[in-house]
């Protein structure tokens, strides 16, 4: 019996390794992956002593230090959906975003500047694969074996503690803090800008069809804006609202939705991703973002409806998406495999 080796291998192809410590749990602090370093210190102790090397990466999709049936790749935070071209090289890759062609899924939203836009978002993903989806395919095809891709949620970012606050005592009953456009305009903006920019359009129609609905919004510049403010102010404000408008990212899967349902948000939103920990998630759906000034004020109406939303987001949390929960999950799959 061998101890599990965890690494994390960053961008700069600089490995930093670090020891799983049950009474620390902020083991990836540093290295901005709050949520997976909390799930990781859940996780060693079911599988403890199984002689795995367990990489953590985000963008170094195509590479790894070392390669054999006991290593593992997590690979988190790769919005292009890549595959990764060691899947013959390695026992199991987790990855959140997961490897299904990039914008894919959002072809159903908005007009002709979206489908324009993703399409040559879809072929500059393409080109940033390289050859790992080619590989994969050609590998298939030859009945190779290749490690499973297993989908993981995203996450959290912004992680502090702060007070609970129970739905009927929320002052604020939509809150949206992030950026809609990107610093360098392009002559097609990207699905991104589109999207966000419908969302805008929607609030200040909800804000001048319903003054009596509370609508706060803060605009930043841009990602690296967002996660340089002050999280316990934008955790406390999220704690503080009713509804969370959740508007695409660069892809379908956002911080913002698993910020928001942890702290009894209720969701709502145009596109969202197809995943297991999707699946029965209490989001109010849209067809488009123009349906806000309708579906807000009925669902504000509805006491009873409300209440019961905002209880399934805390239960969906708990029940799918907290560090222990994903930790049974990756250990189940781990040991499914490694037994």
């Amino acid at each position: 019996m061998q101890p599990n080796k965890y690494v994390f291998f960053r961008n700069d192809q600089q490995q930093v390794e670090f020891v799983i410590d049950p009474s620390n749990p902020r083991s990836l602090d540093d290295s901005e992956f709050k949520y997976f370093g909390r799930v990781i210190n859940c996780l060693e102790p079911q599988i403890k002593n199984m002689g795995l090397t367990i990489y953590i990466t985000a963008w170094t999709v195509h590479e790894l230090p070392s390669y054999g049936p006991n290593v593992i790749s997590c690979i988190l935070q790769d919005e292009w959906g890549r595959e990764p071209k060691y899947r013959d090289k390695v026992g199991m890759i987790f990855k959140t975003c997961g490897t299904f062609p990039y914008n894919l899924e959002s072809y159903c939203h908005g007009g002709f500047s979206d489908c324009l836009s993703n399409f040559l978002g879809q072929s500059k993903a393409f080109i940033k694969d390289g050859n790992g989806r080619l590989k994969t395919l050609k590998a298939k095809i030859s009945d190779k074996k290749i490690a499973p891709v297993h989908k993981i949620p995203l996450g959290y970012y912004a992680r502090e503690k702060v007070a609970f606050i129970p739905i009927e005592e929320r002052k604020t009953d939509l809150y949206f803090a992030g950026s809609i456009q990107h610093k360098n305009e392009q002559k097609i903006k990207r699905p991104k800008e589109l999207a966000r920019n419908r969302m805008t359009d929607a609030l200040l129609s909800l804000r001048e069809t319903n003054p009596e609905i509370t609508v706060k919004t803060k605009v930043t510049e841009g990602f690296d804006d967002s996660i340089n403010t002050d999280n316990q102010s934008y955790l406390q404000n999220m704690m503080d609202t009713k509804i969370c408008p959740i508007p695409r990212g660069a892809n379908l899967e956002t911080f913002r939705f698993y910020e928001a349902i942890q702290s009894g948000c209720i969701p709502i939103g145009e596109a969202f991703p197809k995943a297991w920990y999707y699946d029965d998630a209490p989001i109010i759906r849209l067809k488009n973002w123009a349906e806000l000034k309708t579906v807000v004020p009925e669902l504000l109406k509805d006491k009873h409806r409300l209440q019961d939303l905002h209880q399934k987001a805390l239960n969906w949390w708990n029940d799918y998406c907290a560090e222990p929960r994903l930790a049974d999950h990756i250990a189940a799959k781990i040991k499914n495999q490694y037994k």
